[in-house]
């Protein structure tokens, strides 16, 4: 304590020599102590769910709940409380979690989003519990960055498989199915495309675990475009437990493909299917063309899209199951496309998307494709569905990861009760007012934008004292400095609100250029800031920078903003 307060006093009155600012700064951060103010918002993105097989105690009541960005949670009593089991400073993003079928307390943990959007951060490898989450051990791969499944064998919990993409924005060699039978220790590199082509999916046959079957992903991704697919990508498969791999094409699409997702029917191993984003391009359907006309169009190409192939001679022979007007899986597939197939009943596919979309006849009929469909299931989930776990032994019971977080049925999707006590949230960017005393204004992932207060009167901040500002995507708020009456946020892509908290008045003021002049092109999350020698000013950043003179009172005139 005297040798801070020491620091503390040399830098008032400049005394810090430069080797002890960093001291000061770590001794100073590390006296500080952190409370939840909220937003108490309930739901985040989850990547993937976990859930022993035995005991029967744990298959029951056990869960594992790997989220984006908020760590691992697990529940010991079927979700009635969770614990945060793995929150690694150095980790800020998860991609794939497994619990070994022949010991529930191995847990092996993916790092780094696998769903490979603008916002997606990176990992370290993989980690491992023997303890059931009480500890971890890092177990290499740091290069891997993105780590979209694991396998472990169902009877060797040393014997493990990590499908890997590698880095998001630019090539590297540490992609691609890696081995490991020592249980972590030392791996091997199983099958390799190429530094642009990383795996994204895998699955067992477990009645003969040397089988796996892996999905490759060309794909580009750049700060300012992305490229979806590529040639480069298509399903592989192993007997002989990764020693060889052969690629498969007999019934399957060529050329440019996107994500892929699979998976094998467990009672019926034969029967495996495939959702594949088919990128090249078709001619349009009589509504396009008429849409086309209406716009002044000739009639436009389109991508293929989402499309479902099965294989009933373990992957030996492909046919598509799908309409063509059925775009399966369809939104942003690149950051979605999982396949689940009904364990024991290989009628019963579903394929993750904006809603879940589920197929009873064998993939031939599509359900849920669109957000207003009434019969889909999940029907009071929150949308935009990542992941999905089946109970391989009651297919009744499943398990549901979205955006909104979890959700779990015991009747097969037809209704669902929703878990809003796991305490996680992504949060873009955190803005603050100058009153007294002082709001915060957070954006959140697909939750809105939301104001609270530093402090309240009761000396504690719930969930009363939140209230929302913004819709969509929440991301940045600015609020003016001289009357936090005036709230800049915006949404994706560059939807851009100003806010009276005044009246609740909200006005789009995205900037526009005139007449027949290309439109300004926003990134996801493009910046907003306030002048700060004119708070009248703001400036926003895209295809190029924009500002406006008089922010305060933009009504709606876009043409007042200017681009330099």
């Amino acid at each position: 304590m005297p040798r801070l307060l020491a620091l503390i006093l040399a830098s008032c009155f400049g005394l810090t020599p430069l080797f002890a600012q960093n001291d000061l700064a770590t001794e100073l951060l590390n006296k500080l102590s952190y409370r939840n103010i909220g937003p108490f918002r309930p739901g985040c993105w989850v990547v993937d769910l976990a859930v022993p097989e035995q005991p029967q105690i744990e298959h029951l009541y056990t869960i594992y709940v790997a989220t984006r960005n908020a760590g691992l949670y697990k529940s010991s009593n079927n979700g009635t409380t969770w614990t945060s089991v793995f929150n690694h400073p150095d980790v800020h993003s998860l991609g794939a979690v497994a619990v070994a079928p022949s010991n529930a307390n191995v847990i092996y943990l993916g790092t780094g989003d696998s769903y490979y959007a603008r916002s997606s951060y990176s990992g370290n490898g993989v980690h491992k519990s023997s303890d059931g989450g009480k500890t971890w051990t890092h177990c290499g791969l740091p290069e891997s960055q993105h780590i979209g499944k694991i396998l472990i064998h169902p009877k060797d919990p040393n014997t493990v498989y990590v499908a890997a993409m590698g880095h998001l924005f630019g090539p590297n060699p540490e992609r691609g199915v890696f081995k490991s039978i020592d249980g972590g220790k030392t791996w091997q590199k199983s099958l390799f495309i190429s530094d642009n082509t990383g795996i994204v999916d895998m699955t067992m046959d477990i009645s003969n675990p040397n089988v796996i079957y892996a999905a490759a992903y060309e794909k580009y991704r750049h700060p300012w475009t992305l490229i979806t697919g590529g040639k480069e990508t298509g399903i592989y498969k192993t007997t002989d437990g990764g020693k060889s791999w052969k690629k498969l094409s007999q019934g399957l699409p060529s050329g440019e493909l996107g994500r892929i997702g699979l998976d094998v029917c467990r009672g019926k191993p034969n029967v495996v299917y495939a959702v594949i984003e088919n990128i090249n391009l078709r001619d349009p359907f009589p509504a396009e063309i008429k849409a086309d006309s209406a716009a002044g169009l000739s009639p436009q190409k389109r991508e293929i899209g989402g499309e479902v192939y099965r294989s009933d001679d373990a992957g030996a022979s492909w046919r598509k199951t799908n309409r063509m007007e059925d775009n399966v899986g369809g939104k942003a597939a690149y950051s979605f496309n999982t396949l689940r197939v009904d364990p024991q009943d290989p009628q019963k596919v579903y394929v993750t998307g904006l809603n879940l979309q589920h197929s009873y006849d064998g993939g031939k009929t599509w359900k849920g494709i669109e957000w207003t469909d009434t019969s889909k299931i999940f029907p009071e989930a929150f949308g935009d569905v990542r992941t999905l776990y089946i109970d391989p032994f009651n297919p009744q019971r499943m398990l549901l990861g979205s955006d909104g977080g979890l959700q779990l049925s015991y009747d097969g999707g037809k209704t669902c009760d929703y878990y809003d006590n796991i305490p996680g949230g992504e949060i873009y960017a955190i803005g603050v007012d100058m009153e007294e005393p002082y709001n915060i204004y957070a954006g959140l992932q697909d939750h809105d934008s939301w104001k609270g207060p530093s402090n309240a009167w009761s000396g504690e901040i719930t969930l009363e004292n939140w209230v929302p500002v913004g819709g969509g995507d929440g991301m940045y708020n600015q609020i003016d400095p001289s009357n936090n009456r005036w709230v800049y946020n915006e949404e994706q892509f560059g939807n851009h609100i100003r806010l009276d908290q005044w009246t609740g008045e909200r006005k789009n003021i995205a900037p526009r250029r005139p007449g027949s002049q290309k439109p300004y092109r926003w990134n996801w999350s493009p910046p907003i800031r306030l002048s700060p020698q004119s708070v009248h000013r703001v400036h926003r950043g895209g295809s190029a920078a924009a500002f406006t003179g008089s922010g305060r009172y933009l009504a709606g005139n876009q043409s007042r903003f200017d681009h330099q």
